[in-house]
């Protein structure tokens, strides 16, 4: 509709592609038919918005790629991070309010509770982690947006007798969340779908980067290539318990420069899109 008026009244259209929107509609549900109706669905929705936009960007080299597969041409604005506000700090504090130990080695997650995200397999390995470092403790923090996979993770968390060592905080404020990210000492990136893993650049990585943490994920092409000796890599469990015996002797605090990545520095970028678009001739 916004795209339609848009066009009606001569205003100029950026379409930013945060997603592959045909992709992300169907992840939801489990029913084929209905899958291949709303991948369809949305797929003309968002080409009819690509076909009628004066500029697309795009958050990550992966989907520029996608896009061109389909005739398309975007500019590359990748996510970002408040560096005022993501930074590394004490999480002291943030512990004793969580109930988690001051030596515990605690591993971590923020952002939402999907599927897309496989922490039913981190909670899996957990047992095995807690049998290597008795003081390990596991944070989840975030809610789920559209399903009850958070409910799930609680009852496996449950059935593997792991409950209190695992620490649900469900949905936080935004500029809260710094402070729940600074007691983790190892931060977790599951992504699992194969399908978003080639175009995916998580807010996740720039995130944990800024606040200074370690990061073990599963391989995501395009963040590996953003770099840093902070980064390690799984793609199975026996890898990811592996991972996890290496990073907990690695020394604490891994300062990341973030600052070209600020979202000030995003929006200086957009900025400039918008002035080439309205410049008189």
């Amino acid at each position: 509709a916004m795209v339609r008026a848009a066009k009606k009244f001569g205003v100029p259209v950026v379409f930013d592609l945060k997603d592959w929107f045909p992709d992300s509609a169907a992840a939801y549900y489990k029913n084929p038919a209905v899958q291949w109706l709303l991948r369809e669905g949305v797929l003309t929705i968002t080409r009819y918005n690509l076909d009628h936009s004066d500029v697309i960007t795009t958050v990550s080299p992966g989907l520029v790629e996608k896009l061109r597969t389909y005739g398309y041409e975007a500019e590359l604005i990748t996510n970002g991070v408040n560096t005022d506000l993501f930074r590394p700090m004490d999480g002291g504090s943030m512990r004793q309010t969580l109930g988690i130990a001051p030596d515990a080695f605690v591993l971590g997650f923020a952002g939402a509770i999907e599927r897309w995200y496989a922490l039913d397999e981190v909670i899996r390995a957990f047992p095995e982690i807690l049998a290597r470092h008795g003081n390990a403790e596991l944070l989840i923090v975030g809610g789920s947006l559209f399903t009850g996979y958070i409910d799930d993770l609680r009852a496996l968390a449950a059935d593997l007798g792991v409950s209190r060592r695992v620490h649900f905080t469900g949905a936080v404020e935004y500029r809260d969340l710094p402070g729940y990210i600074a007691p983790m000492d190892l931060c977790l990136i599951p992504l699992s779908p194969p399908q978003w893993v080639d175009i995916a650049l998580p807010n996740k990585y720039f995130e944990y980067s800024a606040c200074g943490k370690a990061i073990l994920s599963t391989p995501i092409p395009d963040m590996l290539r953003m770099g840093g000796d902070h980064i390690a890599v799984y793609r199975n469990r026996e890898e990811f318990v592996e991972k996890v015996d290496e990073l907990s002797l690695a020394p604490e605090g891994r300062p990341v420069g973030m600052e070209e990545h600020s979202w000030k520095r995003k929006a200086e970028a957009f900025e400039k899109i918008f002035l080439r678009l309205t410049k008189n001739p």
